[in-house]
């Protein structure tokens, strides 16, 4: 038994989408490139006393006439472009997202907790399966739906590369944390880190996604 998804478009059209900051970025350029609406709004973040920022660790895209913006009937106009970390996981997203600050070590780590989605049709029939069996094998996710459990993961590792990234300069001295402050101005987390680590777009691979881009615009 495997995960297919029947492209039914009702994960597109549910609620708005929460992304990691660098997508933020990405998104906002392809919705200009593309004339299309965005809009979008801080998720969490925390207030560094040295820029006097709020950093933004995660963004979320509103949705524009009850679905996404790219989204064009049941297909995602973007999917070969940058299609984000959460849509390519789902039905496997994360159900709770819990920052934690230990400011005696000078370190930022996250605790995520992750489930099936009963949003999509397709674990709506496979669920009473699934939850036989994972009894039997806690690694059933990995064998169900693979492609959707190493998008997970690649979230997973790229919010800790960025909260150890923002750790290191924590103890450096270069940021002081505190919980995020009302008022404050506010810095997306992933262009502050850019400016002091200036491989990270390619570690990212926003370089690429810039690129693909530029070969769209040439085409059309």
């Amino acid at each position: 038994m495997r995960f297919v998804c029947t492209l039914c478009g009702d994960c597109c059209r549910a609620s708005p989408v929460s992304l990691l900051p660098h997508e933020d970025v990405i998104l906002r350029e392809l919705a200009e490139a593309l004339g299309l609406p965005y809009k979008s709004y801080n998720g969490y973040y925390m207030y560094d006393r040295v820029s006097g920022y709020n950093l933004a660790f995660s963004y979320v895209m509103d949705l524009v006439d009850g679905k996404c913006p790219f989204l064009a009937g049941n297909l995602c106009r973007i999917q070969n472009i940058y299609k984000p970390l959460i849509c390519r996981s789902f039905p496997y997203i994360p159900r709770q997202v819990k920052y934690n600050i230990d400011s005696y070590n000078r370190v930022v780590y996250a605790t995520v907790e992750y489930g099936l989605s009963l949003m999509c049709p397709v674990i709506k029939k496979d669920r009473s399966v699934l939850e036989k069996y994972s009894e039997l094998n806690p690694g059933i996710l990995s064998e169900y739906m693979p492609y959707e459990y190493d998008a997970a993961n690649e979230m997973e590792r790229i919010r800790s590369l960025f909260l150890a990234l923002l750790s290191t300069l924590w103890r450096l001295g270069i940021v002081d944390l505190e919980p995020g402050r009302p008022g404050a101005p506010f810095y997306n987390l992933y262009l502050f880190l850019a400016r002091h680590y200036p491989d990270l777009p390619h570690i990212l691979k926003v370089d690429q996604v810039t690129k693909r881009l530029a070969e769209l615009e040439t085409y059309e």
